[in-house]
C-alpha cells in the first residue's frame, strides 16, 4: 500500500470514527449520514486497486 493508500484509507477511518463519536452523542440523524456520506464521496472518487 503507497503513501496515498494509507492516507485515504486514514481518512475513511477517521470519518467512520466520528460518525459512531456523533451518534454516541446524539448529534441529528441528518449531520451522521452527511459524515457518512463523505465517506462514500471518497470511496466513488477512489479507483480500487486491481490485484
Amino acid at each position: 500500500m503507497n503513501f496515498t493508500q494509507k492516507v485515504i484509507w486514514a481518512e475513511i477511518k477517521l470519518k467512520v470514527l466520528e460518525s459512531a463519536m456523533m451518534l454516541n452523542d446524539e448529534y441529528a440523524t441528518d449531520d451522521v449520514i452527511a459524515k457518512l456520506m463523505e465517506v462514500v464521496e471518497i470511496l466513488e472518487n477512489t479507483e480500487p486497486k486491481g490485484g
